[in-house]
């Protein structure tokens, strides 16, 4: 037995590790939900400074919006099993959750910011 582990000293050690760590990455992500989502979220160009996206060159039909940051727990507590985007209560922070955050565009540090002008926060 003691030649059996003198020989694979590196089995032993590093199997059980890889194992713990395994366990620990499934309970914290699959079990606890401890980890932070970040989306994107609705945002009016005529109040807020937006993030702008343009699917083509001309930018006919721009996309506005903010990036809305949570916890993943919270996020099954108000949402469920539902998909994000289909969740209305996904698109805005509630009062009571404590970690939930909504980022909206900085121009000088986003270059690909929507600012009508009308915006009073500038």
């Amino acid at each position: 037995m003691k030649n059996l582990i003198k020989n694979n000293i590196l089995l032993f050690t590093i199997l059980p590790i890889l194992i713990l760590s395994i366990a620990a990455s499934y309970l914290r992500f699959m079990v606890l939900y401890d980890y932070l989502v970040t989306y994107e979220g609705p945002c009016d160009p005529e109040v807020e400074v937006c993030f702008e996206y343009c699917e083509t060159e001309e930018c006919d039909d721009p996309f506005y919006y903010s990036w809305i940051e949570r916890e993943a727990s919270e996020l099954i507590a108000i949402c469920g099993e539902l998909d994000i985007l289909s969740c209305d209560a996904s698109q805005e922070c509630q009062i009571s959750d404590k970690t939930c955050s909504i980022s909206f565009c900085n121009s000088t540090v986003d270059t690909n910011c929507e600012d009508t002008g009308n915006n009073p926060a500038l």
